[in-house]
């Protein structure tokens, strides 16, 4: 259902302020494109892992439908080799980056979570000292430059780009925590768990649908 609004030529975010409900919707998107593209040469999923909370719920087994083996410290990847996982550090971002578009023709879709542990990749060098400020203004760049270079490819070979970004709110309004974001994004939208096992989902932004509010039924990982 989501799958089928995702813009393959911007930004599609998630914003969100729980982040298991965040978790949950991207596990559900998943499963969704695995069975679309199951048969298709294009299957495979790329997931920048930058706050490393859906890595562990698949190790712990909270995400069943997926069999995860550990290629090195950096990456995991699916036994069908459909989702590969990138565990992202300062020292290897630049190579994981490379490996990503080089197999961008390879991809379904690329997930980029989450924008505001981009941050702590480079927790050292936002340290409090005398040109703090300017330090991560300087992040914030490199942040813009990452996304954007990814953009780029996704957008050249028609896939979509989902990124997740922890809401923020100005005068009540709901935004993202990321100015790059909030402009250039082709669909926005909210979600939070209704109900103990829905997902309510409130788009904010999209040019395919009129539709603001959606609920996606049973979709609230449980153990099993």
């Amino acid at each position: 259902m989501i799958s089928e609004l995702l813009d393959s030529h911007g930004f599609n975010t998630i914003i969100y302020d729980d982040s298991f409900a965040k978790i949950c919707l991207i596990s559900s998107i998943i499963a969704e494109y695995q069975n679309q593209f199951a048969n298709l040469k294009r299957n495979k999923i790329v997931y920048l892992d930058l706050d490393a909370a859906f890595t562990s719920y698949l190790k712990a087994g909270l995400i069943p439908s997926e069999e995860i083996l550990k290629i090195d410290h950096h990456i995991f990847q699916s036994k069908s080799n459909a989702l590969k996982i990138y565990l992202p550090s300062e020292d290897i971002l630049d190579a994981i980056l490379v490996d990503i578009i080089k197999s961008m023709n390879e991809c379904s879709l690329i997930i980029f979570d989450s924008i505001n542990s981009f941050y702590n990749l480079f927790y050292n060098k936002i340290t409090p000292s005398s040109d703090n400020k300017l330090k991560i203004g300087n992040l914030s760049r490199l942040l813009y430059f990452v996304l954007m270079m990814i953009l780029k490819h996704t957008s050249y070979f028609n896939i979509p780009f989902l990124v997740t970004s922890m809401i923020r709110y100005k005068r009540k309004e709901m935004i993202t925590s990321n100015r790059l974001l909030s402009k250039k994004s082709s669909l926005n939208f909210y979600v939070k768990i209704s109900n103990l096992n829905d997902l309510s989902i409130t788009i904010l932004g999209n040019t395919k649908t009129n539709q603001k509010n959606l609920i996606l039924k049973d979709k609230v990982l449980r153990w099993t």
